[in-house]
This record gives structure tokens, sequence and C-alpha cells, in this order.
């Protein structure tokens, strides 16, 4: 593991931290969560849990703890996801807020790592780590890596960021994200209308616009991926373009006096190619073959796999094989009138966790 770029030492003058933490109906995990947020070797903390009706037993488990840094509140009814994120923000008073998952794990010395980080550069406006990705059992499934372009540097700034991630796709982990609390609050709400689940990506642009920000070269929590998460449920059956393509396309158009490279350019067009395949297969397992095969036509037609085994990079080599093959095939069996059959094989495929799109940066 490499070394982050602070080492965890006693800090002086100890801000309050506020790690906001919305739930909902998250039995199953939110005990172990808050252990591991409450056992965090930095202690000036307040941890705003703010529940949104739920209907399982997480309000009888929140009021099993006793701990007065812990402060809970409950919506009556339910405020939408949004809704919620923005009342925790504005209910946390610290120097810094954290929006932290109900079923995510943090390592005890995350907050103290990441306090010292923005104590070290007073201009950053947010501070993020890696992860270990772990099953719905606690087990590790894989991990995030640090982006090559950035080793050389410790803070980053927009231009950096946004080029990284053209390259390599979503590279901030969103529950990861500790931000300055006045810039949070003037910054709030996520646009959710307009960037689904990858409004987290565009609030932490904004953050870029005006502050620089830094990544911590360290795996200081563990990601939950579950298959009953709505965010990869909604994955496993969509046809629509993803929304990380609304937000890069936003910035791209709105920055597009910045000359990002052409190898970052043709990275991010084959993800899209990617992604457009993707979506043709789910119109096969929903039994529209015209739809699928109008995907797969255009995608096609804008060369999806020149350059496969140099240019695609970030995006593994096996994962861009994979949609080769699937686009060759689900073609060839359109045009034969076969496709019914290949749906079975299709359905199968998703069900083992055949993802082409990462959860990673989800809200």
């Amino acid at each position: 593991m490499q070394m982050s770029i602070v080492t965890c030492k006693v800090i002086e003058k100890q801000p309050l931290v506020s790690i906001c933490v919305p739930v909902h109906n998250a039995e199953k995990t939110i005990v172990e969560t808050l252990h591991t947020m409450l056992g965090q070797t930095y202690r000036n903390m307040e941890i705003l849990v703010v529940d949104n009706a739920s209907t399982d037993k997480t309000p009888v488990l929140l009021l099993e703890f006793n701990d007065p840094r812990l402060k809970i509140y409950r919506n009556e009814i339910n405020i939408g996801a949004e809704g919620n994120f923005s009342k925790a923000v504005h209910l946390a008073s610290g120097e810094y807020i954290a929006i932290f998952h109900a079923d995510d794990l943090y390592l005890p010395e995350m907050v103290e790592k990441q306090v010292a980080a923005m104590q070290k550069y007073p201009s950053a406006g947010a501070v993020f780590t890696l992860a270990n990705y772990i099953n719905s059992r606690g087990e590790i499934i894989g991990e995030s890596h640090f982006p090559f372009e950035l080793k050389s540097v410790e803070i980053h700034s927009f231009s950096e960021i946004f080029e990284a991630t053209l390259k390599n796709m979503n590279i901030l982990m969103c529950p990861s994200a500790m931000v300055k609390g006045k810039l949070y609050k003037e910054l709030m709400p996520f646009d959710m209308d307009r960037f689904g689940t990858s409004s987290d990506l565009d609030m932490w642009l904004r953050i870029l616009e005006t502050h620089p920000i830094l990544i911590l070269k360290e795996k200081l929590m563990s990601y939950r991926i579950s298959i009953n998460h709505w965010s990869y449920q909604l994955n496993q059956s969509r046809t629509k373009r993803a929304d990380f393509f609304e937000v890069m396309d936003y910035y791209l158009l709105k920055y597009s006096g910045i000359k990002f490279s052409a190898e970052a350019l043709d990275k991010y067009k084959l993800a899209e190619n990617i992604d457009r395949v993707r979506c043709a297969v789910f119109y096969l397992v929903k039994n529209e073959p015209s739809e699928a095969k109008k995907l797969l036509k255009e995608s096609f037609s804008t060369k999806i796999f020149w350059g496969f085994g140099g240019s695609s990079g970030g995006i593994r080599a096996h994962k861009v094989l994979i949609c080769w093959l699937f686009a060759v095939i689900s073609v060839l069996a359109i045009n034969l009138g076969v496709d019914r059959y290949f749906v079975k094989s299709l359905q199968r495929f998703m069900q083992k966790g055949g993802r082409l799109m990462s959860k990673r940066g989800s809200i």
C-alpha cells in the first residue's frame, strides 16, 4: 500500500467535523457502520444521522447508541434522497462536512488523516480517499486505484481531475469526500434533476471550479457493492445513456476553450460506445430488438473498438472484448431472428455480475 501524503499525527487545533449519514431502511448495516464512525481516532466530531422515514428496524437500532456525538433526526415522511442529503448538510455545524453512506465502513484514522490534509493545504476545497470494494458479506472484491497521471502532485486542479476522469471515468470516491463546510452549504443541493446518479460528480467539479482538491493515496474505507442497492439494480437494467456522460458533456461544452489531450478524448469516446453496447444488451433482455439494433449500428458507425489494443487505457481490455463479442453476436442474433434464444444467455451473464459500469461515484 502506498503511503498517504499525510501521516497520522496529533493535530494541535481540532476543528469540528460533521459526519452526515442519510439513511433509509439500513437495518442490516447501520450498526456496524456507525461503530466505525464512532471509533475514529479524531474525536472532535458530530455525527448527524438523518433517517428518511425508514420502515424497518433502523429507528429502533439508532436509539440503542449512547454517545453524545451522535445526533439523530427523523423525517416523518420520505423527502427523497436529494432532500435528505441537503437537510443533513444544513443541519451540520462543522468546519468540515462529510456525507458518509449508511452501509460503508471507515478505517479508524480516516477522519484524522483527512483533517490533517486539509490543514496542510488550506486552499483545498475537499479531500477524498481510495477504498476497498466489499460485497454484502463484507468480503473484499476489488479496490479503487489512484490515476497514474496524478501521482506526481499532491493537490489537483480542475483541468487535471477532469482529464483524469475522461481517461478513467469517475475517480472520486463519493462517500470518502470531506468538504469545507461553508463551501458545501453554498453549493448544495446536488443537481439530481439534471445529472441523476452522477450528481455527486457534478458537485465535485463545481468545487474544483473555485478550489483545488486532495486525494489521499490510501484505502481508508470499504465501499459496499450489493445487488440489493437501488443504484446497482438501476444500472443492471438501464437502457438510457449513463448519467456520467451527461455530466462530462456539460463540462466539455462549458470549458470548450480548454484543450484536453486527444488520448483522453479518445478514451472518453470509447467509454461512451461501450455504454451504448451495454444499453443495447438490455434492450435485447427487454425484448426490444429494434431499439438494440439502432444502438449497435450507431456504435459500429463510430468505430467502437478502434484502438482496442492500445487506446482503451483506463477501460480494462477484457471489458472492451466482452462488449465487442456482445455487439457482434447481438447483431447476428437480431439479423437471424434468434435473439430470443440469445436473451437467456445475456440474463445469466448479468446475474453473475457482468458490470461494465462501476457503481463507484454514484451517490
